[in-house]
């Protein structure tokens, strides 16, 4: 088949997005088979080096100033010439179109949670819904996000597929990294022996808040917070928080980490925790049992789904159980070690590879309008 995937942000774009995409084209481009790949970015990129270059891969470039209405009617109208059997768009897909219509919606939060967005990320997304009603099939992210949508009527339960993100290889345990490796990046993020870390956006949903108020509950009064990313949405508090908690000495803003240094930075800590309110999938807390760290996260939405029996749960709303959980694993090393365990072995289950096998699939049924 001739299968167009929208990929406008490999070089630029969201950071959660630009992992998905970066890593789901990386495996999709050496799947078995005849299929002709057409990859459409974002023409700002076009003096990009675009690194899985292949015979039977094509990159076509659009206007990407704003992705709705580039998916809505500049990539049509672009890519009606190919003769595509199936095109592959991120969230907004077109009414019309000369090919089958496939969207991949990573979450619909905004509508059961517009308490963490801004009225001009609601005004953006609100075209979601219809836009959905036109596709010929949907996948999105977890069974929690499926049901969501099917229950805001987003697309029927047999119209929209299952396709977990995976967990790249550079994440794993402390003791498979190099050591120098490891001293460098403890050198340049100025990172304790000993370490809780949180990896995320900064900004309400993920629960930021709560999350420093755990740390002056914990009963180890010493070990430290390392927050990994950048400031987001509501979160000019953050600092004047932290200072009337009185832990201004225990918490380290490294600010975003990207590349080799974030794999080292989740091996080395001793707990991670992701109390996020409302996730879709969570893949920070699969990133942290992949590095044989421990994980603490929230008790809602998709975390239990993705985490099973590997982690530890407390409610977000209440910073005292969060602490207990951390408590539990700085203080039960059987506990501890079974946790590490179980979460490596857990996140074997999540792989690019495989999530590209199922990305691919769905297309396949897009173009037959199969619905089984």
């Amino acid at each position: 088949m001739r299968i167009g995937i929208e990929a406008k942000w490999f070089f630029n774009g969201p950071p959660s997005g630009r992992v998905v995409i970066r890593n789901l084209i990386k495996h999709l481009v050496d799947l078995p088979g005849e299929d002709e790949l057409f990859i459409f970015l974002d023409k700002r990129d076009r003096e990009e080096a675009f690194p899985y270059i292949r015979p039977h891969v094509h990159l076509v470039y659009v206007w990407g100033g704003n992705n709705m209405l580039s998916n809505t009617f500049v990539l049509p109208a672009r890519a009606w010439n190919l003769h595509l059997d199936v095109l592959i768009f991120q969230n907004f897909s077109p009414i019309f179109s000369n090919f089958k219509r496939h969207a991949f919606i990573h979450d619909v939060l905004f509508r059961t949670n517009p308490e963490f967005y801004t009225s001009v990320e609601r005004i953006y997304l609100s075209p979601l819904k219809f836009l959905s009603k036109f596709t010929h099939r949907l996948c999105t992210v977890s069974e929690t996000e499926k049901k969501r949508m099917v229950a805001l009527g987003y697309g029927r339960e047999g119209k929209i597929d299952v396709i977990y993100h995976g967990v790249d290889d550079a994440f794993m345990p402390v003791e498979k990294h190099n050591k120098n490796d490891l001293i460098r990046v403890s050198e340049k993020y100025g990172l304790p022996s000993r370490f809780i870390l949180y990896v995320g956006r900064l900004n309400a949903r993920k629960n930021i808040f709560n999350l420093l108020r755990a740390i002056p509950l914990l009963d180890d009064a010493s070990i430290p917070l390392v927050v990994v990313g950048g400031y987001d949405w509501k979160m000019e508090k953050v600092d004047g928080l932290v200072r009337d908690l009185g832990i201004h000495d225990r918490i380290i803003f490294t600010g975003p980490v990207y590349g080799d240094d974030l794999p080292c930075i989740y091996a080395l800590a001793k707990v991670f925790c992701f109390v996020s309110y409302a996730e879709s999938f969570g893949l920070p807390a699969l990133e942290g049992m992949a590095s044989g760290v421990p994980v603490v996260v929230s008790n809602r939405t998709c975390l239990p789904e993705i985490c099973g029996d590997a982690a530890l749960y407390a409610d977000p709303e209440n910073p005292s159980e969060i602490a207990a959980m951390i408590d539990r694993l700085l203080q039960e090393n059987e506990l501890w070690l079974e946790k590490r365990e179980l979460g490596i072995l857990r996140a074997q289950a999540f792989t690019w590879t495989r999530s590209a096998e199922q990305l691919m699939k769905s297309a396949y049924r897009a173009a037959r309008k199969d619905d089984a």
